[in-house]
């Protein structure tokens, strides 16, 4: 991540998310938490797994 151009990284709240969106903003890019009530309704999946958190998490950053 470092030696990416700034960009925005969007966490999904969770007891370790503000650890890593200071390390995120550390190396220049801006990080945003976003709370799991907002992403659960994206979630397409029945399944738990980081792929499909992922894709939740992106649709509910837009």
């Amino acid at each position: 991540m470092p030696k990416l151009a700034p960009s925005v990284v969007i966490f999904k709240a969770c007891g370790s998310a503000n650890y890593w969106a200071g390390q995120m903003e550390a190396m220049g890019h801006q990080a945003k938490l976003i709370a799991l009530q907002f992403v659960r309704p994206f979630v397409k999946r029945h399944k738990k797994n980081d792929a499909a958190d992922a894709d939740a998490i992106i649709i509910a950053a837009r």
